[in-house]
């Protein structure tokens, strides 16, 4: 099976020299490439930059609305759809890629002399769970002991002889999420489930069960890295996955050792990438060991949409960053908090979220809430939601954990006469850890 070890990368010689001046992010041109997650970057961006740009895929046989209008009506942003265009690939000084995918498109502006801020390859970290647990290993990191298995039908026998596992799924995360083993009994109704989710195709993908992480510990990183050197200043966050954040902006010294080895270990492996973009981790703590359970090549969803607006300087380090240049960060706030937004379902079909939404966000919150799949029609929110009902995040900031806290508080009083809640009960552990 391929493994990101025995790549051949050639990125150092397509990365193009220094320049030994940059103009001014005032005449910059720039593009964003995204799937509709970070569109908040580009309309935040569009404020420094001399002319932004945005794309997302939309192209099949039978073309989508929802996908054709994605990023439709953004403030100071054109979205664009012939993205191969020689003319504008020769107009655009600067290329954005703060999701994962595009990686071939990246190596080659790179190698024409264009200032990317990418992964260029780091997403196979994220993709290839087999390959990320080989370069965790090979960077002198632990791993907790795993199975790779290939199959339904193999993940099926070995799940009836053994308990209290995590299961993992390679490359295809929009069929299957990470999720926990306990005993065959209560897990045989998932295995029925993935086998008609993958049809005749059932024994292709590749499974990881990996044991148990026994410990309450777990921090992360949510910064960037430009060539394997990371900012001298970024946050550190605890997360309730895919509901809250709560983080802290600490210099690099001050990180705890556990997160801060992670960087330094997994650095060789990003310079070698050409690696230029957003970097975030998940790291368990057992024993005084840091098991680097999640990699994020890319900006975080939930915990990093912050920084769109924490970041003063954002359009600076991108820029600088981009040409391998590391800048020093200007932050607004120490503290920032994080909760994802729901949207209230109008009917029992609707539960799911596949049907158009509409929201109109209120002006004096419009900035702290950052929405995705969004076109804008009039000034209103019009999508339907990529991932069941969440539609965004709403940030808080401040110079206290409590200020934070209470700046979210206000922006979500704002937002109470939308059909939009927060489930905020859970940082009441977040504070605990």
């Amino acid at each position: 099976m391929p493994s990101l070890l025995r790549q051949d990368n050639e990125n150092g010689s397509t990365s193009p020299v220094k320049p030994t001046k940059l103009k001014g992010v005032d005449k910059v041109s720039a593009a964003i490439f995204d799937y509709g997650n970070f569109q908040a970057v580009a309309e935040k961006l569009a404020q420094s930059f001399e002319k932004m740009y945005y794309f997302s895929p939309f192209e099949t046989e039978y073309q989508d609305i929802r996908e054709y209008l994605i990023g439709r009506g953004m403030e100071n942003v054109e979205r664009v759809y012939d993205y191969l265009d020689p003319k504008f690939i020769e107009k655009v000084d600067l290329f954005i890629f703060p999701d994962i995918g595009f990686t071939s498109l990246q190596k080659y502006l790179r190698s024409i002399g264009k200032a990317v801020w990418g992964q260029m390859g780091g997403q196979e970290l994220e993709m290839d769970r087999v390959s990320f647990y080989d370069a965790v290993k090979k960077a002198g990191l632990p791993v907790a002991p795993y199975e790779v298995v290939e199959g339904i039908d193999e993940l099926r026998a070995y799940l009836q002889d053994h308990d209290n596992k995590w299961i993992k799924i390679n490359r295809f995360r929009h069929n299957m999420e990470t999720w926990h083993h306990l005993d065959y009994d209560h897990s045989e109704r998932m295995l029925d489930s993935l086998s008609v989710t993958f049809g005749g195709a059932k024994n292709v993908p590749l499974f990881v069960v990996q044991d148990e992480i026994d410990t309450d510990m777990e921090g992360g990183y949510d910064g960037w890295c430009i060539d394997g050197s990371f900012p001298s200043t970024s946050f550190q966050g605890y997360e309730k996955k895919n509901e809250l954040y709560l983080g802290s902006l600490l210099k690099d010294e001050e990180l705890p050792s556990p997160v801060r080895e992670v960087n330094e270990k997994m650095s060789p492996l990003l310079k070698k990438f050409g690696y230029r973009d957003w970097w975030a981790t998940e790291v368990r703590i057992s024993d005084g060991k840091p098991f680097f359970i999640d990699p994020t090549p890319r900006m975080p969803g939930q915990t990093g949409e912050h920084q769109i607006e924490n970041l003063l300087n954002m359009a600076e380090v991108i820029w600088y960053g981009a040409h391998g240049i590391p800048i020093e960060p200007k932050w607004g706030w120490k503290f920032a908090a994080e909760a994802t937004l729901h949207y209230d379902a109008l009917s029992h079909d609707d539960a799911v979220g596949k049907e158009w939404k509409t929201l109109e966000i209120p002006p004096e919150v419009e900035q702290w809430v950052k929405l995705a799949h969004y076109a804008k029609i009039d000034g209103i929110y019009q999508f339907v939601p990529a991932h069941n009902d969440e539609v965004g995040v709403v940030i808080g900031v401040g110079n206290s954990v409590q200020e934070s806290l209470d700046n979210l508080k206000e922006n979500l009083d704002a937002l109470e006469d939308t059909p939009v809640h927060a489930n905020v009960h859970g940082f009441v552990d977040l504070l605990r850890s």
